[in-house]
């Protein structure tokens, strides 16, 4: 990564946590446990009454935002009222990147609903290209963007998702968002290797990662940030560690929430560790 690349001033950031309101009381007392926090960006959108929980979180953690409703992939213009809510809470928390999923949220008229996957063509690129720049443009930051599941390949692709990643940072100097368990469910329920995967992608431009657990529902693996993090994302993760020098790691946890909140710090500690071992085999 040569020195004027923007990801190159991102900082060590360590291991966190998703903040999520229903264990606020044990994020707050765990400020030795946490490195840093991500929240979700569209739920400090919009009125100021949140304005104070932010500035909260911010005095405690570093905070990053992650984003959900960018919809990057559109063909039509981004939504120039959301950016600038956008902008808005990636300034109040001063983070070194912002980070958004690689999908589509919105095609004109209609919102989807959920986090759809690209297509992988020639058109949809050029216009991820555009709408990265002028992202990264407004925040005054680099974009980390994130991979997501889906539920079937979208047909007559004209490159695979590493290549549209690899093109996509290269004309762009935005970074990744690895989710690892995304990476592991979608290599279990399309029945690909992730090892070769990695092996195709940008791994470089990795600057932060995901870990969840997920569920099983008729056959199919699901990513419900519902339980612990399956034994095989972890063994995934030990492989990554080997290849990338990473930022930061967030534990996401969004539903049945364990009694003992020590057990989503504990893998958040054993993240941490991972990680610092991998960063010291990478820069010897």
């Amino acid at each position: 990564m040569r020195a004027s690349d923007p990801l190159a001033r991102i900082p060590y950031l360590g291991s966190g946590l998703g903040y999520r309101r229903q264990i606020r009381d044990a994020i707050r007392a765990a400020t030795d446990e946490i490195d840093f926090l991500e929240i979700v960006t569209e739920q400090f959108m919009g009125s100021t009454d949140k304005d104070g929980e932010l500035a909260e979180i911010c005095e405690r953690f570093t905070v990053i935002p992650h984003g959900v409703g960018l919809s990057i992939g559109s063909a039509a213009p981004l939504d120039s009222d959301y950016l600038e809510r956008v902008r808005r809470v990636s300034d109040r928390t001063g983070c070194p990147y912002y980070s958004e999923h690689l999908a589509l949220t919105q095609v004109p008229g209609i919102d989807i609903g959920h986090l759809s996957p690209l297509w992988f063509t020639e058109p949809a690129l050029a216009c991820t290209i555009r709408n990265v720049r002028r992202v990264q443009d407004l925040l005054g930051k680099p974009l980390v963007l994130e991979n997501v599941t889906y539920q079937f390949d979208i047909p007559e692709a004209q490159m695979s998702q590493a290549e549209f990643f690899g093109r996509l940072v290269d004309a762009t100097d935005c970074g990744i968002l690895l989710d690892v368990t995304n990476l592991h469910i979608n290599s279990v329920n399309h029945h690909f290797d992730p090892i070769a995967f990695l092996a195709e992608m940008p791994v470089e431009r990795i600057v932060q990662i995901h870990l969840a657990g997920g569920f099983w529902s008729d056959g199919i693996l699901v990513d419900g940030h519902s339980e612990q993090v399956h034994p095989e994302v972890w063994e995934l993760l030990a492989h990554l560690t080997g290849l990338v020098d990473l930022r930061g790691s967030i534990l996401e946890h969004d539903d049945n929430f364990p009694d003992d909140p020590g057990v989503l710090f504990q893998q958040v500690a054993r993240a941490r560790e991972m990680i610092s071992r991998g960063r010291a085999r990478v820069q010897a």
